[in-house]
């Protein structure tokens, strides 16, 4: 199989879907590996470590032809010219926030892998080591944009001693939570986390236990009362394949501190802050409305490209051998967790959330296959 790992065009995107090792794996399994030019640069791989390893380095019109694209990001509409029938593309393509890609996907008769998706005994595994990076850089920029000289408040976050720290509330309490939480514990901050499950809850309590940490039950009041606590607010809701609602309303973001800051890890996937409108870039981040401070980068775990980069690759490795070696559908139909990231598959929509989102028909995975 040709398989093509293209350098993401998206600003401030530096991961690449592959790193070396991956390619000699895939190469030694008999296919033919094309490395767009510099694709791995900014994750600190370069040109002559793809070719060691056996890849070819190409054009991005000429990676672009293989049959198995491998990006990081969704394709953006400068790509589109590219798709053609019977294309796979893998990556964290978060299609429900994206109507106008999945439309093109569709059109063309392409099958789209939505990484994000995929499912390992009960775990979107490999989201996972992405919500934890994105989690951990929340706070830190949290702290960041609390300064003066951002527009913040001009609180130093964790303190000092014989001054309160700043507080830190955090909206649900997955793998993103846990890691924005674990962080600002670090630092000393006064942390809230709101989570709807009750087992998930009990977790939380013990995982916490002694510290200084509020667990609470979420519920549209407990939001309204914690948000005006905050000085960084962290909303780390994503439902899997699916656009989230709006639960965060401009009520209220109207009413948290001036100068406080709203952090939406899941901006890539839509996003649950009503006051969020668009979506910003690493190189322009924030934007401010009615006094707060609003960060919606929706790659942010691409600022710190070579811990993502070898995470992503080690998740997604095995699939893309196995599809490589058995073919698409052949793999689909032995591996479970792999039919659990197909979100369009030769033009039809096989994810009811997706369809659901972007309002598409549904055709159910086993009558594709």
């Amino acid at each position: 199989m040709k398989i093509g790992v293209i350098k993401d065009p998206k600003q401030g995107e530096a991961r690449v879907g592959m790193t070396p090792e991956n390619v000699a794996i895939l190469v030694a399994a008999g296919n033919t590996v094309l490395v767009d030019d510099g694709a791995g640069v900014g994750s600190g791989f370069t040109n002559e470590q793809y070719v060691a390893a056996g890849g070819e380095i190409v054009t991005t019109d000429a990676a672009w032809e293989a049959e198995l694209i491998v990006k990081v990001k969704e394709p953006m509409e400068s790509e589109y010219h590219y798709f053609k029938k019977g294309q796979i593309v893998w990556g964290f393509l978060h299609l429900a926030a994206n109507k106008a890609c999945s439309e093109e996907m569709m059109k063309k008769g392409m099958t789209a892998i939505s990484g994000e998706n995929i499912v390992i005994d009960g775990v979107q595994a490999l989201l996972k080591p992405m919500s934890a990076i994105a989690g951990r850089r929340a706070v830190n920029l949290g702290q960041y944009y609390l300064e003066k000289q951002h527009g913040g408040a001009g609180i130093l976050l964790p303190g000092i001693p014989g001054l309160e720290s700043g507080t830190v509330v955090i909206f649900g309490g997955g793998n993103a939570a846990e890691n924005a939480a674990d962080n600002a514990v670090g630092l000393g901050c006064h942390v809230v986390i709101l989570e709807l499950n009750d087992a998930r809850l009990e977790q939380l309590r013990a995982r916490y236990s002694g510290k200084n940490v509020e667990i609470v039950k979420s519920t549209t009041e407990a939001l309204e009362e914690k948000i005006k606590l905050a000085d960084v607010f962290i909303s780390t809701i994503l439902i899997p394949g699916a656009k989230p609602p709006k639960l965060v309303k401009e009520a209220m973001v109207k009413s948290m501190k001036p100068g406080s800051v709203i952090i939406d890890i899941a901006i890539d996937q839509g996003g649950t802050v009503e006051t969020i409108d668009h979506a910003t870039t690493h190189a322009d981040p924030v934007f401010e409305k009615f006094g707060v401070i609003h960060y919606a980068v929706p790659n942010m775990p691409g600022a710190t490209p070579r811990t993502a980069t070898i995470a992503l690759a080690k998740g997604n490795i095995s699939f893309l051998k196995e599809i490589s070696e058995k073919g698409l559908l052949s793999a689909l139909t032995e591996s479970a967790e792999l039919r659990s990231g197909v979100s369009i598959l030769n033009g039809k929509v096989v994810s009811q959330a997706l369809a659901d989102s972007i309002s598409a028909a549904y055709t159910e995975l086993k009558e594709v296959l």
